[in-house]
């Protein structure tokens, strides 16, 4: 009986390792289908077009940014190390710019100035004014150099992956692009190779700052010839800068000292004043800058009415300096003596010392090493 129950005992136990047996699980999986495959080797593509066409962007000499506002083309063009020339879409409106010599120059309207609370608006706005990058929503010449706006879109890159089919789509020109991200933050570039970066929304440097420079810029690189005519257009600019205003910089002028001189029987009245300067502020990167002096004298005479006349000089700023200006009277043809009086007035501006030829020397420079 107990090899019986041996016999029976070994039995189960055979029995129920083959039961255990039946419940092993087989690795493996049911495999990446033929349309996933597809679409990861389409994206794996889109990648690629990408980051060739962004590090293109980055080694480029200069390029040309471009954008519509009101039915009219802008541009600015930026060179590597950030030399920069052009209209800047800004609120609807263009701002000029131009940044030259290590220097930043803009050229706005008077609106402009007084939305930000300068009261010279109305000068600012016929001349060219020196100031900070900083004083854009963002600094173009730091921003838009084309290293820069390249680490700027590949920052960008993780916001507008998305999971799926890359997609594509055709310029009015028939080029094929791929089209990253959704409205309002697109990035586009050439399916096809060589790749290149064809338009990008400012909002994709700085989600804050960059919708001010409005929906879209085009992007094409600059060398060779386009890349010479813009070495010649800076050239033309910067002799078109004149003084400009200093924008970080306000200056008063106070009239001491009137002295009126006037000659007998000739008719002729000179008035000589002391002007003393001040200054708040200080001058864009430290540069040099002149206080701009405009003096006007009233005179006027019993009988003989008033004249005005005008002049104007540079000083240095907290500087005195003296000022003439001579009116003349039409005298009657008899003899006889007159109460002369006269009313000096003085403003003040800060203009900036800028020397043309120096700048254009360093622009030359640049370019040279640049190719144009």
């Amino acid at each position: 009986m107990r090899a019986g129950r041996g016999m029976a005992a070994a039995v189960l136990l055979l029995l129920g390792g083959l039961l255990a047996g039946c419940q092993v699980a087989v690795p493996g999986s049911a495999g990446v289908s033929a349309a996933d495959r597809q679409t990861a080797e389409r994206r794996a593509e889109q990648r690629a077009a990408v980051d060739a066409a962004l590090t293109t962007l980055g080694q480029a000499p200069a390029v040309a940014l471009k954008a519509t506002i009101k039915g009219a083309e802008q541009q600015i063009r930026v060179t590597r190390g950030g030399t920069a020339l052009g209209g800047v879409p800004l609120d609807g409106g263009v701002v000029q710019v131009a940044a030259v010599g290590g220097q930043f120059y803009l050229q706005a309207d008077a609106e402009y100035w007084k939305a930000h609370a300068i009261d010279e608006g109305t000068q600012f706005g016929t001349s060219w004014v020196r100031s900070l990058g900083s004083e854009l929503p963002l600094d173009p010449a730091a921003r838009f150099a084309p290293a820069a706006l390249a680490d700027g879109l590949r920052k960008a890159l993780p916001g507008l992956d998305r999971l799926g089919e890359p997609v594509k789509a055709k310029l009015a020109d028939g080029t094929e692009v791929y089209q990253l991200g959704a409205a309002p933050s697109v990035l586009r570039v050439t399916a096809a190779k060589p790749s290149r970066v064809v338009s990008f929304a400012p909002v994709l440097l700085d989600p804050q700052a960059g919708p001010k420079y409005g929906a879209e810029f085009q992007v094409a690189p600059l060398a060779g010839d386009a890349l010479k005519a813009f070495h010649t257009d800076l050239d033309t600019a910067v002799g078109a800068l004149g003084q400009p205003f200093e924008g970080l910089v306000q200056a008063s002028a106070v009239v001491t000292n009137d002295k009126l001189d006037c000659k007998d029987f000739v008719g002729s009245c000179t008035t000589t004043v002391d002007v003393s300067t001040s200054v708040v502020g200080s001058p864009a990167s430290g540069e040099k800058s002149v206080v701009h002096i405009n003096l006007s004298v009233e005179v006027s005479a019993d009988s003989l009415g008033a004249q005005t006349c005008t002049t104007a000089a540079d000083a240095e700023p907290y500087a005195t300096i003296k000022m003439s200006c001579t009116v003349k009277f039409k005298l009657p043809n008899k003899t006889a003596s007159y109460q002369v009086l006269s009313k000096p007035n003085a403003t003040a501006e800060v203009r900036a010392a800028l020397d043309a030829n120096a700048v254009k020397q360093k622009v030359a420079a640049e370019f040279a090493a640049l190719g144009g």
